[in-house]
């Protein structure tokens, strides 16, 4: 009897344990997946904590947290160059990856913060200076004209460095030289589009102004 039955039944138990293990496979692969995507939003989390920290260091050390504020705004940023390929690369969305830009300005202008709670640059300065880029930012309304504030305040910060925390310089700018290779083919494309934008931007608001 068990000689008769046991062809009908292992045909079906064959399928079902291959369709378990290509199950169990597509789990894997997706957890895997899934897993880039996790690691990029965690060096998001990980950028909003720096700046929390550069925060805190400002308020209880100041000018003498200098060296730590360094290493851990590098630290910040080699992690906002690592999570957008791994974002790219993988097949499961992010969850963070919405507030990639804004983290990014978040730890600039907490940088630009502290220089002024650490006395290295003039507090009305910088509320004057960021008045003025949300100001423009309203004003035209674009992505180019904030990321043109960005940039004058790395401008500052490297400044500060070179005044005040002379060791870290090289490797920052080994750093910068490094990033600027890696993303080599991106900056050829953003960076011409970049200055057009601010170019098209500033002679449309003129023409506008010219009119009325």
């Amino acid at each position: 009897m068990h000689g008769k039955l046991r062809p009908f039944f292992l045909p079906e138990k064959r399928i079902r344990l291959k369709h378990s293990v290509a199950i169990m496979d597509s789990a894997r692969t997706a957890f895997r997946y899934c897993l880039t995507a996790l690691l990029a939003d965690a060096l998001s989390v990980f950028r909003l904590g720096v700046a929390a920290a550069i925060l805190w260091l400002g308020w209880t050390d100041g000018r003498a947290a200098l060296t730590t504020v360094v290493l851990l705004a590098s630290a910040g940023w080699i992690s906002d160059s690592l999570d957008g390929p791994l974002a790219r690369r993988s097949p499961c969305p992010t969850k963070l990856g919405a507030f990639d830009y804004p983290l990014d300005v978040t730890l600039t202008w907490v940088e630009f913060i502290y220089a002024a709670m650490a006395g290295f640059l003039s507090p009305i300065f910088v509320s004057g200076y960021t008045a003025l880029a949300l100001t423009f930012t309203l004003w035209f309304r674009r992505k180019a004209v904030l990321v043109l504030f960005m940039r004058g305040i790395d401008i500052m910060a490297l400044t500060i460095v070179l005044q005040h925390a002379p060791t870290y310089l090289l490797p920052l700018l080994f750093w910068l030289v490094i990033l600027a290779y890696v993303h080599r083919a991106r900056a050829r494309r953003d960076i011409p589009r970049w200055f057009d934008e601010l170019a098209c931007l500033f002679h449309l608001k003129r023409n506008i102004l010219d009119e009325e």
